[in-house]
């Protein structure tokens, strides 16, 4: 059955097997490891309505919890969250299928509600919460074996951060966030092959951190543009805009130089086209950001980080495109130039690379 859910990955190993005489493999836990990792994927209407009723299970201990009023005891409702969020981790490494795994999940969620209701009726701190949530959620980031569990945790983590700005009102870090959040979606797409054989533990963790990290820094450019609906002052959009073109030029040098354009003329060509693209976007860092989501994931062939990044980046163009402070014929304009610059790229890569056939 294995060999007939992976023929690409043993015909791989068979290859590198025949080129290097010395590599020596174990077949058998490298397919059982593969489905592991891409089990999220398979039958999930199933894993879906399992975990909706995983979760409507917690929904009614919480109301049972609720009945016998220790909602009403700081203390109670933290070392009950503490129970369920070591109970989480224990139930998901000690039983692999599908309902272990799913209660297991909603266990972890649930975790977090009795931590931060805890943690704010003890202190009677909106920032005591959030800061309880971050060492929990930091804490599942190392050491829980649930891809899920994980991606819930950089979630957590980086609502945590923001509400911390949110709290104490000093919106302008939130540029800080983006720059650390695209900083290290940048280096991780960089050096994935490098970072994957460091350790197994990294290896079953990378995905469902770089997809936390792409839905974390979607979900903070999105404040962004959102100022007036949370009443916040965001200012100096040029920090943030400026940090994330220079991520995307990054990539996009490493992208022509592994695909063997060499000659300055394209070079300069391909840096000029972007940067006259990218320049009007500086004050408006949600539209670089997306575009750095679907690069990064282009880059490495990460499809659902590409579809996630692609739908984001149509959502910013439109509110970039409504909130230009120009007439209809000036926008017409821009869209045009735009337009021209991107078919003018167009031509030219595929006119490199005619040249280039073999």
């Amino acid at each position: 059955m294995a060999d007939k859910e992976y023929p690409q990955l043993e015909t791989l190993l068979q290859e590198i097997a025949q080129e290097q005489p010395d590599f020596s493999y174990d077949g058998a836990a490298i397919t059982s490891e593969a489905a592991q990792s891409t089990s999220l994927l398979k039958r999930w209407p199933v894993k879906v309505l399992t975990i909706l009723g995983g979760l409507l299970a917690m929904g009614t201990l919480m109301g049972a919890i609720a009945s016998t009023q220790l909602l009403q005891s700081g203390i109670a409702m933290l070392v009950f969250g503490l129970i369920f969020l070591v109970g989480a981790e224990v139930m998901i490494r000690s039983n692999k299928d599908t309902t272990a795994d799913a209660l297991g999940i909603s266990m972890n969620i649930t975790s977090y509600v009795m931590l931060a209701f805890g943690a704010g009726q003890l202190t009677d701190s909106a920032s005591a919460a959030a800061i309880t949530l971050g060492i929990a959620s930091a804490l599942v980031l190392v050491f829980s074996r649930s891809a899920v569990c994980v991606f819930i945790s950089v979630l957590v983590l980086n609502g945590s951060l923001l509400s911390l700005i949110f709290i104490h009102k000093v919106y302008n870090l939130s540029h800080a966030l983006i720059m650390v959040l695209a900083g290290i979606l940048t280096f991780i797409s960089l050096y994935e092959a490098k970072l994957l054989a460091l350790s197994r533990r990294f290896a079953l963790v990378f995905g469902p951190v770089r997809m936390g990290l792409i839905f974390s820094l979607i979900i903070a450019l999105v404040l962004f543009v959102h100022q007036k609906l949370l009443s916040s002052s965001i200012t100096h959009f040029w920090l943030s805009g400026l940090f994330l073109i220079a991520c995307l030029l990054l990539l996009l040098h490493r992208v022509l130089r592994e695909s063997g354009v060499k000659e300055q003329k394209t070079l300069a060509i391909f840096y000029t086209c972007c940067a006259v693209v990218l320049l009007p976007t500086v004050l408006a860092p949600s539209v670089p950001g997306a575009l750095l989501v679907v690069l990064s994931s282009f880059y490495i062939g990460h499809r659902p980080g590409f579809w996630v990044g692609l739908l984001a980046l149509a959502y910013f163009l439109v509110l970039y495109y409504y909130d230009l402070n120009m007439t209809l014929l000036a926008k017409s304009g821009v869209l045009v130039l735009t337009g021209s610059l991107f078919l003018a790229g167009l031509y030219l890569l595929n006119r490199y690379l005619r040249s280039h056939e073999a």
